[in-house]
């Protein structure tokens, strides 16, 4: 639907004053104004808003067609208690009507724009707020929002947010994963949720949590690698949790540590946590995030890593779990690696939470989804990218929305001030290039991370730049649960029959990553290389001095070895020269007989001195 500048006839201007009547038409201009809004009270300060369509051009400009919110401040002083009028303001909107990722701020301090600036720079996971002074709609004839919009975009780096996110405002895909889990936890089944560093995982936790209520389910965030989760004994961290649960049903009166033998600890956690959930209308579920922090072998704290805390604390979560008839509780596991619910038995005990639940991996973005994101943030920073360009970035990234995100943040470094403006492949590929050094440093962290406690996964991943797709399909038939793991993470994939990298960006940068061991295998491989092309330089020279006359070869062994080394030669004879068994030939005599311009007259110069100087980094 066409949407043209002006004022619905039943906007209501009574209830503002003359000057933001004034602004208010001024604004019809180049939005659709929809609706009048209540002043809302923050404080001792009353704030009035409206609401309006921007028109379609302007819509394109900001990739908006939703209803943007317009909150009028005449306070000669800015404070940020003014931001809580838009939450105010949208409690009493259809949320599917409004976009409340951007939002119009017109305020009377003429310090609004530096001041707006610091604060998002502070909070980058704020929603984009146009700031806009009440003195700019009399000094300026022009389109006023179109300035202050292409002025404001530019704000903040979008993409380069680095940081889990928290808020819903520039998070992006995984809809379908959070709404499994939360259909899960909603029927009293538990889930998990794995993936690797950056892989957007506890962005997508936070969404859970955000979304929970939405499904009637009450949820709570349990930090493992926090030293109050992981610096706990199992008894105490159950204590912790049950307090948490009833704090979400209104009693924040303090609860005693449990305390005793195994069993009388789990008759009181049941006890408790019962009576905590009672208190609570639906679901409820505890999500745990960084799991490795209280697991066995990987444990932040020794209790956790080599004791029994871990198979204490899962066999009276469970045992209760499976024991409420009402199926009250369920427990979403997070983390990098599903070996906790993989493994059979804990210090040789059988494991309480193996197969507990299935391993669910964060899933890459589709290309609709990197599309969104894309264009969405693009927009806002006056960044246009092409159909091409988001193909371009999604197939080399594949669909991973952190590294997508952080070359757009190069591209959006590299073009300056200058906007809005039409990305490039020039520009795409110099960005790609400047973020390739971050990528292999990311790529080197996951290595280390999977080195330390999942060696299996490390080695396999390296050897997906050396070794042929038979050997790889290998691993298939004697490890597959190392190879799903690789393929839950989305760095290598299965093409028809064979098995491979998923991605070019991750290809690329474990080639770079792919370095000896240790020093006795660099050596190694320098010996197997040296070998390699000694033994090929010996089989060309021998056919070619073959193919000459012998007083030629003899000259060609005169002009290049040294007088003691020719001299001493019993046989001059090729055959005797180029013997495995026999040859008196070092390789640096080798190198000199290839350095001889009679030698192989048939192969460019050019590529003589590329042998030779791929030789010289061998020796």
């Amino acid at each position: 639907m066409v949407t043209f500048p002006g004022m619905h006839k039943d906007f209501d201007l009574a209830g503002y004053t003359a000057t933001d009547r004034y602004i208010i038409n001024k604004i019809s201009n180049y939005f659709y104004i929809t609706k009048s809004l209540k002043p809302e009270l923050i404080g001792n300060s009353e704030y009035n808003a409206f609401i309006a369509r921007p028109a379609d051009d302007f819509a394109t400009y900001v990739n908006a067609d939703r209803e943007i919110i317009f909150l009028l401040s005449d306070y000669r002083s800015f404070e940020i208690r003014t931001l809580e009028a838009y939450d105010a303001f949208y409690r009493h909107l259809d949320s599917a009507r409004i976009d409340r990722s951007l939002r119009f701020l017109i305020s009377a301090d003429d310090g609004i724009e530096q001041k707006i600036k610091h604060y998002l720079n502070q909070n980058p996971e704020y929603p984009v707020i146009i700031p806009m002074r009440y003195s700019d709609f009399t000094s300026d004839p022009g389109n006023l929002l179109l300035a202050a919009t292409r002025r404001n975009f530019l704000l903040r780096d979008l993409f380069g947010y680095q940081n889990a996110l928290r808020e819903e405002t520039f998070f992006f895909g995984r809809q379908k994963t959070i709404a499994e889990i939360l259909d899960l936890a909603k029927s009293g089944q538990s889930s998990s949720l794995f993936g690797l560093r950056k892989s957007g995982k506890t962005s997508a936790v936070y969404a859970l949590i955000r979304k929970a209520k939405a499904f009637g389910i009450n949820a709570m965030f349990v930090d493992c690698q926090d030293p109050s989760v992981h610096g706990r004994g199992y008894a105490e961290l159950l204590t912790k949790i049950v307090q948490e649960v009833r704090k979400m049903g209104g009693n924040s009166k303090s609860l005693s540590a449990f305390s005793g033998d195994s069993y009388e600890i789990s008759d009181q956690f049941k006890q408790h946590m019962s009576n905590a959930l009672s208190a609570l209308n639906g679901k409820s579920l505890i999500v745990f995030d960084e799991i490795e922090n209280i697991s066995p072998r990987t444990a932040s704290s020794e209790h956790w890593r080599q004791g029994r805390d871990a198979l204490s604390f899962w066999q009276i979560i469970r045992s209760f779990i499976q024991s409420d008839q009402k199926a009250r509780l369920s427990v979403c596991i997070v983390g990098t690696n599903p070996q906790l619910l993989e493994v059979k038995e804990i210090d040789g005990v059988a494991n309480p939470v193996y197969l507990f639940a299935q391993p669910r991996y964060v899933p890459s973005l589709t290309f609709d989804e990197t599309r969104e994101m894309v264009t969405t943030l693009g927009h806002f920073m006056g960044l246009e990218f092409d159909p091409k360009i988001i193909s371009d970035l999604h197939h080399t990234f594949g669909g991973h929305p952190f590294f997508i995100r952080q070359v757009c943040s190069k591209v959006h470094q590299l073009y300056g001030d200058a906007r809005p403006v039409s990305v490039s492949h020039a520009k795409l590929r110099e960005a790609r290039e400047a973020f390739s050094q971050q990528l292999v440093s990311y790529l080197d962290g996951i290595l280390l991370d999977l080195g330390k406690f999942y060696p299996a996964e490390a080695a396999l991943l390296k050897d997906f730049v050396t070794k042929s797709s038979a050997e790889l399909k290998e691993y298939i038939e004697v490890a597959p649960e190392y190879v799903n793991h690789l393929l839950g993470y989305g760095i290598v994939k299965v093409k028809a029959d064979d098995i491979e990298i998923a991605f070019d960006a991750i290809r690329e940068a474990l080639v770079k990553l792919r370095q000896p061991d240790d020093i006795s295998e660099m050596w190694a491989e320098i010996s197997r290389r040296r070998n390699e092309i000694e033994s090929s330089i010996r089989t060309t020279i021998f056919h070619w001095a073959r193919a000459i006359p012998s007083y030629e070869w003899e000259d060609v062994l005169e002009r290049n070895l040294t007088k003691v080394r020719f001299s001493n030669l019993t046989n001059k004879l090729p055959s005797f020269l180029f013997s495995p068994k026999t040859s008196p030939l070092y390789l640096s005599d080798l190198i000199l007989l290839l350095k001889d311009e009679a030698v192989l007259p048939f192969i460019e110069t050019t590529e003589r001195k590329s042998s030779l100087a791929h030789l010289q980094t061998v020796l």
